[in-house]
């Protein structure tokens, strides 16, 4: 263990018996179980509001959670002689979800579910409004095309055009049309509708929630790092989870309808529900991601790698749109 993870460590009432290296992470055994010290880079307000949600969802979930420890000050992270800021956590030993295995993707579906319903109703002590944000889809929509037009119009000034900008000229119009359409799902009422049951069930969501936070621990499966928890429509969590496990399953239809029933099974989805998720996969988000990264090039990422990313997202397009004609016939 390196100097200044002891020092780190020296902040917290733990006695360390041994360590070893994890991803992003120092990992030790210490008399209070197994613990994780991590770099935090977020607001230190977001702490205490995620500490005190993660001990309620605890109560109420059925499988371990990275709870995090109070130093001997009482405080909730340390800092080094930099000024960089630590965080300690419960390590939770488990396995990612296997993204191949689809009996693997159905059940974290149903545990996302089982999530979900203990991150309801949490009221916090201190009363803030933590809870009482809405989800501003339409507005992420209207920041994102605006980023692709962006990209589009500057791409146009250039006198020169290397075959990403070509490429990108190119698709532009498909994918603009495909962001007004996914924009077309979310009409007042629908909007109206999800608001009010965020509001009433005061929800909360991961995030974060990739199949690498998705962690099969001995016959349950559970969920870490929930460093970017908010007050939005749980739905977007399905969102991210479900997207992920579908660009490296080809879309198949079949395992996205799986996991939707797995999730079903275990909490109600209603009718403006699903068309905000129809919405989220109808928008071109690897397109607007592309278009970001061009506007925001930096010297790690060529053009080249710009390309690839390009015609990666162009060859999958196919089977996406088969997917995508599919899910809404289940949608209408």
């Amino acid at each position: 263990m390196n100097d200044r993870a002891v020092s780190l460590f020296e902040k917290y009432d733990l006695t360390i018996e041994k360590t070893r290296k994890g991803r992003g992470a120092i990992i030790a055994e210490t008399d209070k179980g197994t613990v994780a010290l991590v770099e935090y880079s977020g607001p230190v307000d977001h702490l205490a509001v995620e500490e005190e949600v993660l001990r309620c969802i605890a109560d109420r979930f059925d499988a371990p959670l990275d709870l995090i420890f109070k130093t001997s000050d009482e405080e909730l992270y340390c800092s080094d002689y930099e000024g960089k800021k630590y965080i300690v956590k419960k390590y939770v030993e488990g396995t990612e979800c296997n993204v191949a295995d689809e009996d693997a993707c159905e059940q974290a579906a149903g545990a996302l579910a089982r999530l979900h319903r203990a991150m309801r109703r949490i009221e916090l002590s201190d009363g803030n409004d933590y809870l009482n944000k809405t989800d501003r889809l339409q507005e992420d929509f209207d920041r994102r095309t605006a980023e692709i037009v962006r990209t589009r119009n500057y791409i146009r000034k250039s006198p020169r055009k290397d075959e990403f900008e070509l490429a990108f000229l190119r698709s532009y119009d498909r994918y603009l049309e495909q962001s007004a359409t996914a924009y077309s799902f979310l009409d007042t009422e629908c909007i109206a509708s999800l608001n009010k049951k965020q509001q009433q069930e005061s929800m909360l969501m991961h995030g974060d929630c990739t199949h690498h936070n998705v962690l099969f621990t001995g016959g349950s499966v559970t969920f870490v790092n929930f460093e970017k928890m908010g007050a939005h429509l749980q739905m977007k969590d399905v969102y991210l989870f479900m997207r992920k496990i579908l660009e490296k399953n080809a879309w198949s239809y079949e395992l996205a309808a799986k996991m939707l029933e797995a999730y079903e099974k275990e909490l109600e989805v209603d009718k403006a529900e699903k068309y905000y998720l129809c919405a989220r996969f109808l928008y071109p988000e690897k397109f607007w991601k592309i278009a970001n990264g061009y506007l925001n090039r930096r010297k790690s990422v060529p053009a080249r790698r710009q390309q690839e990313k390009l015609m990666a997202f162009e060859e999958m397009e196919e089977k996406r749109q088969l997917f995508l004609n599919k899910w809404l016939e289940t949608c209408r």
